[in-house]
């Protein structure tokens, strides 16, 4: 689905999304495909499926941009970049973590103990975290190819990242905000959130960037953000 010229969401990606920017047909932008995130440990043929329909063969895609290390956010990123190569870019904060081989405990889960520590082996076991040792670092505000910027909004995890398009002010926020509820942006959740105060200050920082839309790590994209996102942040 065509979010605007030259940004898809892939379709058929269970739960979670992913975004390709991929600007052939709009000749204002350089630059080879960036995928944004890459879905679940078993969501490859959905995502394969998703880039060969946009005419870009996995082995075209020469950057993938993470958010957070979550499962349902990276859980694709070993396999893909052993197939393509693709340099893998995240905050400096959350790389430590992508290259390590367990899947983060969840804050909602961590005050009951050896729930938490059973459900974590569980993962372990059933659906191992393969580390991407090559991942390149990157801090608040650096540029990416293709006219994207990196935004660092912890809360959700100390090194969650957004990405913003200044020229076209186009958000792609993770998970550190969600998508609209009866025409409503809203927080991220407390059940998912290490730090709800950074969480906030992320939401606001995002408000000053006064987006036109903003794509979401689950649900709908949004249009004419703006003013929404604002309302938002008033309110934490």
């Amino acid at each position: 689905m065509e979010i605007v010229p030259g940004l898809y969401r892939l379709p058929g990606i269970q739960g979670v999304n992913a975004y390709v920017w991929h600007p052939r047909a709009d000749q204002r932008d350089a630059g080879e495909p960036i995928l944004f995130d890459c879905g679940l440990p078993w969501g490859g043929r959905e995502l394969v499926a998703g880039l060969v329909a946009l005419g870009c063969q996995p082995t075209e895609v020469r950057t993938i941009a993470i958010t957070h290390d979550d499962m349902d956010h990276a859980g694709r990123l070993a396999s893909l970049q052993a197939v393509s190569g693709a340099e893998v870019i995240a905050h400096a904060l959350e790389v430590p973590r992508i290259a390590g081989q367990r899947w983060r405990d969840l804050p909602g889960l961590q005050a009951k103990g050896g729930v938490s520590r059973a459900i974590n082996r569980l993962l372990s076991t059933r659906i191992p975290h393969h580390g991407v040792a090559v991942v390149r670092g990157r801090q608040d505000g650096d540029a990416l190819p293709g006219g994207w910027i990196v935004v660092h909004t912890p809360g959700h995890t100390p090194g969650h990242a957004s990405y913003f398009h200044p020229e076209r002010r186009i958000l792609i926020a993770g998970d550190a905000l969600g998508s609209a509820r009866n025409g409503r942006l809203r927080a991220p959740e407390a059940f998912v959130t290490e730090d709800p105060a950074s969480a906030a200050a992320s939401v606001r920082k995002l408000a000053a960037l006064a987006p036109d839309v903003i794509c979401f790590g689950h649900g709908p994209e949004v249009h004419d953000a703006a003013d929404a996102l604002h309302k938002l942040a008033d309110m934490l």
